[in-house]
């Protein structure tokens, strides 16, 4: 229980972070772009970690222990340093919709600049905020995990977290710029140890 609740809350961290910095810049993200954007969430992680049951029956339970532990160190790592790669993207000013763009500056998905982030954008965003999911939910289903419960926190965690962030943005924080990264990669990390 304790390892799906550390695992939903370092998936919807991103999600909680983009949706800040989507508020700030005064963009609304509606019920329904939460709800596309928390779904493929939560489908990514969910296919990862079936995916990583299929890769359990043919590799050796310890194995897929290391493995697992590895993975998350490294994400967790990578999420750690996400200011620096964000400062890097930003120099290169890629286009706004480039994954990469995406993934580290939310406020890119509302490529129409109507202010509310639509079915089409939010499903762009998703793709973008999803794809540490996969690698979690792969190094995370390499151990055992219930996959039900892991992907109905998942869904529930995650559209209210996009909510929460979104009016927390909107109100509290429009001169701010977020960055909850590190919180992420030290819930992975911490993840990874207690396996």
């Amino acid at each position: 229980m304790v390892k799906i609740f550390l695992l939903v809350t370092a998936v919807c961290t991103d999600c909680f972070a983009a949706a800040v910095g989507i508020g700030s810049a005064g963009i609304k993200i509606p019920f329904r772009s939460s709800l596309i954007i928390s779904s493929i969430g939560t489908l990514f992680l969910c296919i990862s970690v079936g995916f990583a049951e299929i890769i359990r029956l043919v590799i050796p339970e310890n194995i897929c222990g290391i493995i697992s532990s590895l993975l998350l160190i490294l994400l967790g790592i990578f999420n750690l340093l996400q200011n620096y790669f964000k400062k890097v993207i930003n120099q290169k000013q890629l286009d706004k919709s480039n994954p990469a763009a995406l993934y580290f500056d939310g406020t890119a998905a509302d490529t129409d600049n109507s202010k509310s982030i639509s079915s089409r954008e939010a499903l762009m965003l998703s793709v973008a905020l999803s794809a540490d999911s996969l690698v979690t939910g792969v190094s995370a289903g390499l151990g055992k995990m219930n996959l039900p419960l892991l992907c109905g926190g998942a869904l529930i965690a995650g559209v209210a977290s996009i909510s929460l962030g979104c009016c927390l943005g909107r109100k509290i924080v429009s001169s701010i710029n977020i960055n909850l990264g590190w919180l992420c990669g030290a819930v992975l990390i911490i993840l990874a140890f207690i396996k």
